[in-house]
């Protein structure tokens, strides 16, 4: 019972820190660059937090089929996805990789503040 307090305090301040990614995103999106690899894992991971099914992803990540089946595939071995009667879920792995990606994406933020 803690750890889903744990995880759903954590999760609040994730969720800030993802909404400050997607508006990254969308200014990067106007000089020309592409999300990355790891943009689309946190946005799967973090729209997984109840159980989604592969067409909701898919369309919530911007993906396609075949990009969304790698990253579904990838994503349940590492462990980060579970699967649950054919819909995802994210696992507490997930949620320690979301935590982590927030923590390099302030400290990014940090490096760029001081060019």
């Amino acid at each position: 019972m803690t750890s889903s307090l744990q995880r759903a305090s954590k999760l609040n301040s994730q969720e800030l820190q993802f909404a400050l990614l997607k508006h990254d995103k969308d200014w990067n999106v106007v000089k020309g660059s592409r999300r990355g690899k790891l943009d689309i894992i946190a946005e799967i991971l973090l729209f997984c937090e109840q159980q989604k099914s592969k067409t909701s992803i898919m369309y919530n990540a911007n993906l396609n089929y075949s990009q969304l089946k790698n990253q579904i595939n990838t994503l349940t071995f590492q462990g980060l996805l579970e699967k649950k009667v054919n819909r995802y879920t994210t696992t507490e792995k997930g949620y320690h990789f979301l935590e982590l990606f927030a923590q390099l994406n302030d400290l990014l933020d940090d490096f760029k503040n001081l060019k």
